[in-house]
């Protein structure tokens, strides 16, 4: 018996030791992560057509579409899907700027649908690059050019540097929320690429060529689009590319409510999809495709408080089996614990300290605990269906 929980113990703590310093040279890699030089100039620029879906986005879909117009040439298009709308999103869409569509199919929901929509509504008049823009988002200025260019130039899907804003008012505990965002999409996905010449498309401010957005099916169901769109281009020969350049930002739910539908739509959507599409990738990166490889290290990655969590579980695993008379796995379970850490305080140093102030530190431990109204039986309700995320402030928290 005891060599059976050494045998299981020591399995699980050398899995998160691997992934912990995994994680680690993601974060080193970071460092020397540098942006690329734009790419050269040429006589004629990319048609650009710009994707906005939208599900019950009246409140910001007008805004979104100012912005990304101001960016845009006559030549280009802008398109505004309005999914399964029960508001007037596509009402306030097309007089902003916009070519609004509507898209109603209570079969098919999900935010893929909607980029599917898109996508074939521009195939009477293709442009040479789509560029998806999420209507919470805001494009920096020139950010929807930079992509653009470089996805034409080399022709492979190309991500913007997309981050979330801490909205006034909010409690502490956002800032520990915006500082894991940029952990992933700053910190590992620059590291990643340095390490692999591969990225993750992050949802908002992907720029893809029509030649490759037009042959392949984005039409899902899943809330983590992105995810499944990144295993399919890389599956292909063409991995996503980071332009650090170019940001696209939003903005994080200010009332707890929606900050947890929230955070349970992208961590539970992203363990679900990790879980399908890791195993696929690793098999095919021992066949010689490291980046294939690296992506399915990087998607085993658990969210980062959940990380923590598995590795305390870990050593008070190791811990008993030790107690048992069996040490194997508690080195294991250690290193994994201190690789963390090191991590963790390395991106914090060098990124993070605008985001997440000394002063707010203390709110990690409300962060995490949190976490059982994300994975409890509302975060995964939330986490099945697209629905528009609840951007109430803070000063509706406090009244209640």
């Amino acid at each position: 018996m005891t060599a059976v929980i050494d045998m299981v113990a020591l399995f699980l703590a050398f899995i998160l030791f691997a992934l912990s310093a995994f994680l680690l040279a993601e974060v080193v890699a970071a460092f020397i992560a540098r942006p690329e030089r734009p790419p050269p100039q040429v006589q004629k620029r990319a048609r650009i057509g710009v994707v906005i879906p939208a599900h019950n986005e009246r409140d910001a879909v007008a805004a979104t579409v100012k912005a990304v117009r101001a960016e845009l040439r006559d030549v280009d298009r802008l398109i505004v899907v309005a999914d399964n709308c029960s508001d007037d999103t596509a009402a306030l869409a097309g007089p902003a700027g916009a070519d609004a569509i509507e898209r109603n199919d209570a079969s098919r929901c999900g935010k893929g649908y909607a980029l599917q929509f898109g996508v074939d509504h521009l195939r009477g008049d293709p442009p040479d690059v789509v560029v998806f823009i999420d209507a919470d988002c805001r494009p920096a200025p020139g950010a929807i050019e930079k992509i653009a260019a470089r996805a034409a130039y080399i022709q492979r899907p190309v991500q913007a540097l997309y981050l979330m804003n801490v909205p006034d008012g909010a409690k502490p505990k956002a800032s520990v929320s915006a500082f894991a965002w940029l952990v992933m999409n700053r910190v590992r996905m620059s590291g990643l690429q340095k390490i692999a010449g591969v990225t993750r498309l992050t949802g908002s401010g992907m720029a893809l060529p029509w030649r490759l957005v037009s042959d392949i099916d984005i039409a899902s169901g899943e809330i983590v689009e992105d995810i499944a769109l990144t295993a399919k281009f890389v599956e292909a020969g063409y991995p996503p590319f980071l332009d650090l350049d170019a940001l696209v930002t939003s903005r994080l739910a200010a009332s707890d409510k929606g900050a947890a539908t929230q955070r349970a739509r992208w961590e539970l959507g992203s363990i679900h999809m990790a879980a399908r599409k890791a195993p696929g990738l690793f098999v095919r990166g021992l066949g010689g495709d490291i980046k294939s490889l690296a992506l399915a290290i990087d998607l085993a990655i658990p969210p980062l408080a959940v990380f923590a969590c598995y590795i305390v579980a870990a050593i008070a695993i190791s811990g008993l089996a030790a107690l048992l008379g069996a040490h194997a796995a508690i080195s294991f379970a250690v290193w994994s614990a201190i690789l963390y850490a090191v991590a963790i305080a390395i991106a914090w140093t060098k990124f993070g300290r605008d985001v997440l102030p000394p002063s707010r530190l203390k709110a990690v431990a409300a962060y995490i605990g949190e976490k059982a109204r994300v994975y409890g039986r509302e975060g995964r309700k939330s986490a099945k269906t697209w629905t528009r995320t609840d951007r109430a402030d803070a000063e509706r928290d406090a009244n209640q």
